[in-house]
């Protein structure tokens, strides 16, 4: 039993003496990455540089056909062949839905990003679909090309302050 005693004494007096020592030296030895190596890792961490801190859509421009009626799709289709997007315009998509009206008119509606810009009924006359989609296609390209100076004033000096009345 003594003996036993013995041993655990010896173990803790040992484990406590290891645990107050300090290791001074490194013993892992690091080598040089290669050359190539280097160089990608520059590559990426440049990409990441490039990349702004606001989200970005992988896909933007994207057009979204919500119409119910054959006057509703031709203005889509009058609208889509129309459209040529602004230059730098990102972070988008433009919805185009149609809501029933009175008979056979019925309510047009396009929405930037949930945003609405252009509204108006649609009748089943087709000079006046087309007339109708290059009038949209202008107000919403107007809308795009404005949007980062809209952006731009709202979040201003104006708007920035403590909060304290």
């Amino acid at each position: 039993m003594k003996l036993v005693a013995a041993i655990l004494l010896f173990c803790a007096i040992a484990f406590a003496g290891a645990a107050q020592t300090e290791i001074t030296q490194d013993t892992v030895k690091l080598k040089e990455a290669p050359e190539d190596l280097m160089k990608l890792i520059e590559e990426i961490s440049a990409e990441k540089e490039k990349v702004s801190s606001d989200a970005e859509l992988e896909i933007d421009g994207l057009l979204f056909d919500e119409t119910k009626t054959k006057s509703g799709r031709d203005f889509y289709d009058y609208f889509y062949t129309a459209w040529i997007p602004p230059e730098g315009a990102q972070n988008y998509s433009i919805f185009i839905t149609e809501k029933p009206y009175r008979l056979t008119t019925t309510l047009i509606e396009i929405r930037i990003n949930e945003t609405p810009v252009f509204q108006s009924f649609l009748q089943p006359r087709n000079d006046v679909i087309e007339q109708l989609a290059v009038d949209a296609v202008a107000r919403t390209q107007l809308y795009l090309a404005n949007y980062e100076e809209l952006v731009r004033e709202l979040d201003g000096d104006d708007r920035a302050g403590t909060g304290i009345y």
